[in-house]
């Protein structure tokens, strides 16, 4: 539609339509040709990156750079903010996908070819994009990315706000991007998701399918006490946030949009608002014959008898479906509509659907317009609404206490690694580490070199997991997350958690994912697109694994997927933490797990030559201890993630975290340290440094079983349950480290 605010707010007051012929990459073997391209301006705002750093920018890094600039300009954000920490909160479902796609089609046209590799995988990486953002603006500070397909911009806003709420940061980043990439574009066409009569139709009765979209929107989120204190002018107060998970299907939503319901309940009952209080509801709307009944159906029960004052349209009709960014864009579409009191119409219908009983905006409407609420629903059941209100001063929203009531225990463990499908066999190859089958090298055909990798054995036994109908074809990463998951819950809790009497929430912590059927779908998209698997795709996603999870247990509860270095297990746990004490749930499944195939072998081994890498998962399930005693192993420090910057490289921010225990002189002495050594020499130098006061027990996971990322401080965790006190020191490959001590 534009960029910035006034050109986005025009083209959605005037109902203009953004659809463009494709130029990024070639869909002439593809049913569709347009979608929601950006038209780009080649030069970036004004930031402080390095010019071979700005030549070296994916373009989702540059429609994020140009939102948070003037997000930030527009918050009068200045050098007192930048000398704080400042936590930024993403959300994204491709990330840098055209990077990992040039990556894959040099190594398989050139293989001895390595030129641009190491760029293309380094700033491939999920994070970068995010440390792209906080260096071009100058800040540091905790980086959340969260991953819950077309959720995942909700998802970040929402979470940023829980940060604000609770006490725990003055302010917040916030937001949520995606660019078009070929094998995003390839998947939706495959699952015949795309309409062939672009621009689409939301809620129109012979609608045919979506179309893709590309964008990025930050918010600029702080307390109140804060916006006053400066002066500021506060453009809107975020007043509730719901989340449910949707167990039906990993592609389509229950009929009657149960999930979906929820969410929207929960975020007014967070507002203290009912339906009719709602001015105008910025739909999830895509397009597709089933989520338009699905939500539709949902306004209607949530509505009820007042279903017709609800004034309810889908900008995607206007921009297309931008996946991970869309629930942030939506969100600043809504806030355009509340500041300057229009509703954006969808243009496209021409017989809207018998299911919208609800006042369906067709045509560009001035309207009085207090309290929006938008709604983004996602791949795996993710669902999130959102509901922004015009500032009162009146009823302005204090943050939460935060005071732990009782001790947060871990409850259960599981693990699955090269040792084996139980936590028990982790223990045992740390204690036996001559236990240990060889690793296997992973080559492809054809390929002039291997990489060792450990991989995990077959199972000994059929689980009967392993036959439920979502996981008989996932992939590997998914069965392993699960199972350390199911082992770490144990069957009593599951079955409490299958009749409803136990609130479960997951986290799951990864780096790369699922990279198997990932390059499998991509290899087939190079071949002929018309042929790429409708089956293989929707496995792609990141939040797959914890989706196969949250339906494996009937759990509808909070349900998030972490993607960056492996220090976000620790950020997961945070999470897992908050949720327990806001009384979300009555117990956390927090999840890492990590997967290989030749191309990710290959990739990760430019980084750390001569490393061993290692698949599997592990998990630890958390709940707060009914008593004031403390029964089981506890979490008493939870420190970081903090940001590498160039004034604070890894060394010193892992020692600086290690200083932060230090006024408990027994852990320094006596606690097992579980390190991130794993035998790259940069890597093992820095965590020596960091801990070169520690006297105690040192232990090295990473090199007895390998490199795992995504599973790495995941199994550091559930080794340390079992040797407390203990201390894990979680320094992530490429940009946080946390401390955690468990006594």
């Amino acid at each position: 539609m534009g960029l910035g605010w006034r050109e986005n707010a025009d083209g959605f007051r005037e109902g203009r339509l953004a659809f463009r012929p494709i130029t990024l990459f070639d869909t002439n073997c593809q049913r569709v040709g347009l979608a929601g391209e950006v038209i780009l301006p080649p030069d970036l705002p004004a930031h402080r990156l390095g010019s071979r750093e700005t030549l070296r920018l994916d373009r989702a890094s540059r429609l994020l750079l140009h939102a948070g600039d003037e997000a930030w300009r527009q918050a009068g954000w200045d050098d007192a903010v930048r000398a704080e920490p400042l936590p930024l909160c993403l959300g994204t479902s491709a990330g840098a996908m055209t990077l990992g796609e040039a990556y894959y089609e040099q190594a398989i046209a050139t293989p001895d070819c390595r030129r641009g590799q190491m760029t293309r995988i380094r700033n491939y990486q999920t994070h970068r994009q995010a440390v792209h953002l906080a260096d071009a603006l100058g800040f540091a500070g905790p980086i959340t990315i969260i991953s819950n397909a077309c959720a995942s911009g909700a998802n970040a806003i929402g979470h940023a706000c829980r940060l604000v709420r609770r006490g725990e940061a003055e302010r917040v980043f916030a937001g949520g991007y995606d660019a078009l990439a070929r094998l995003v574009f390839a998947g939706f066409d495959s699952l015949q998701a795309l309409t062939t009569h672009v621009p689409p139709r939301p809620f129109d009765a012979h609608r045919d399918g979506l179309a893709l979209g590309e964008g990025a929107a930050m918010l600029a989120i702080e307390s109140l006490d804060a916006a006053r204190r400066r002066g500021a002018e506060i453009l809107a107060e975020i007043v509730g946030y719901g989340v449910a998970t949707d167990l039906h299907h990993l592609t389509q939503p229950h009929p009657e949009g149960d999930a979906a319901l929820r969410a929207m309940q929960m975020a007014c009952r967070q507002a203290g608002l009912r339906p009719a209080d709602i001015d105008y509801l910025n739909s999830h709307g895509t397009g597709t014959p089933l989520n338009d009944i699905a939500e539709g159906r949902a306004i209607q029960r949530w509505a009820g008898a007042e279903v017709g004052a609800i004034r309810v349209s889908s900008t995607k009709s206007a921009i297309g479906h931008l996946l991970g960014g869309a629930g942030a864009v939506e969100t600043v579409i809504s806030l355009m509509a509340l500041r300057e009191q229009f509703l954006p119409p969808t243009t496209t219908v021409e017989t809207p659907d018998p299911v919208c009983t609800f006042d369906l905006v067709r045509q560009p409407r001035d309207a009085c317009v207090r309290r929006v609420l938008t709604n983004s629903f996602g791949f795996g059941g993710s669902n999130a609404s959102l509901i922004l209100a015009a500032y009162d001063e009146s009823h302005a929203v204090a943050a939460a206490a935060t005071d732990l009531p009782y001790h947060i225990v871990i409850r259960g463990r599981g693990a699955v690694s090269p040792a084996g499908w139980t936590a028990a066999a982790l223990d045992a190859a740390l204690a036996d580490p001559a236990s240990l089958t060889p690793p296997e090298p992973i080559v492809r055909e054809g390929r002039p070199w291997a990489v060792p990798v450990r991989r995990v054995p077959p199972p000994v036994e059929k689980f009967p997991f392993l036959r439920d109908p979502r996981l008989r074809r996932s992939s590997s990463v998914a069965r392993y997350a699960v199972a350390a998951a199911l082992e770490a819950i144990g069957e009593p809790r599951a079955a409490a958690v299958r009749g409803g009497s136990t609130r479960l929430g997951i986290v799951y912590a990864l780096v790369n994912g699922c990279v198997q059927y990932s390059a499998r779908f991509f290899g087939e998209v190079i071949g002929d697109p018309a042929l790429a698997s409708p089956i293989l795709f929707p496995e792609t996603v990141y939040n797959a694994p914890a989706s196969h999870l949250a339906a494996l247990l009937g759990s509808t509860g909070p349900c998030y997927t972490l993607v960056g270095d492996s220090s976000q297990f620790v950020e997961a746990v945070k999470i897992a933490v908050r949720w327990i004490e806001d009384g979300d749930c009555d117990g956390v499944v927090v999840v890492g797990a990590e997967e290989y195939d030749w191309l990710c072998a290959e990739a990760v081994q430019l980084f750390a030559p001569g490393v061993t890498f290692a698949e599997g998962a592990g998990a630890l399930y958390l709940e707060a201890a009914k008593t004031a005693k403390i029964d089981g192993p506890s979490l008493t420090h939870i420190l970081g993630p903090e940001l590498y910057t160039a004034a604070r490289p890894r060394p010193d921010v892992v020692a600086g975290l290690a200083a932060g225990i230090s006024m408990e002189p027994c852990l320094i002495g006596y606690a097992t340290l579980f390190d991130r050594k794993d035998g790259d020499p940069g890597l093992d130098a820095a965590e020596a440094a960091a801990w070169a006061a520690f006297s105690g027990r040192a232990v090295s996971p990473a090199r007895i079983l390998g490199e795992s990322l995504g599973a790495a401080v995941a199994w550091q965790a559930v080794l340390a349950a079992q040797a407390v006190p203990s201390i894990i020191s979680a320094a992530g490959e490429n940009e946080q480290a946390a401390v955690v001590v468990i006594r």
